[in-house]
């Protein structure tokens, strides 16, 4: 969707803008939480992150959690977020990044580590991480059998309302 489109929404009848289909963090929570001092002993790129807390190393990866938008078929509004992972997890991924068969590379598990605008907590929602051939982020699969609008919306899907109302929440929530 281009972001300058205006539409009418069946559920409101409203003219709405564009929307955005991807939002997230620059970070895990962690490493917005953390100490000057964590962060520079830490280390944080646009696809991984690896900080000392507290004398415990903890290892995160981003990736996307793709959700169908029901409107418009084919299209999805992607949270990109962070979620942790083991260190035997964090180093399979770094010795298969360039791998083109790392695609078939089994799922790993992480747990969810950004607070959404949801009205019930995202922090630690188990996750399974899928890898993607080198250059797409990873696909991030919420666990299903967790009670969680998010989880919900992953599954079944979302209206372009729906969409928009997130688009206000996280325009609402920037600093």
């Amino acid at each position: 969707m281009d972001g300058h489109a205006k539409w009418e929404c069946g559920t409101c009848g409203q003219q709405h803008a564009g929307v955005a289909m991807v939002f997230g963090p620059q970070a895990p929570d962690p490493w917005l939480q953390a100490t000057q001092a964590e962060r520079d002993a830490g280390e944080l790129n646009s696809d991984m992150c690896v900080l000392e807390i507290k004398g415990e190393w903890h290892y995160f990866l981003r990736g996307h959690i793709e959700i169908p938008i029901l409107d418009v078929p084919g299209e999805v509004f992607s949270w990109s977020v962070w979620v942790s992972v083991s260190e035997e997890s964090i180093q399979q991924v770094a010795d298969h990044w360039e791998d083109p068969a790392r695609a078939s590379l089994p799922p790993l598990f992480g747990w969810l580590c950004n607070e959404l605008p949801y009205k019930q907590s995202t922090i630690s929602t188990p996750t399974l991480v899928h890898s993607r051939d080198p250059g797409v982020v990873p696909f991030i699969q919420l666990d299903p059998s967790v009670d969680h609008p998010l989880v919900g919306e992953q599954g079944m899907g979302i209206t372009l309302h729906r969409l928009a109302e997130i688009n206000h929440l996280v325009e609402v929530e920037a600093p």
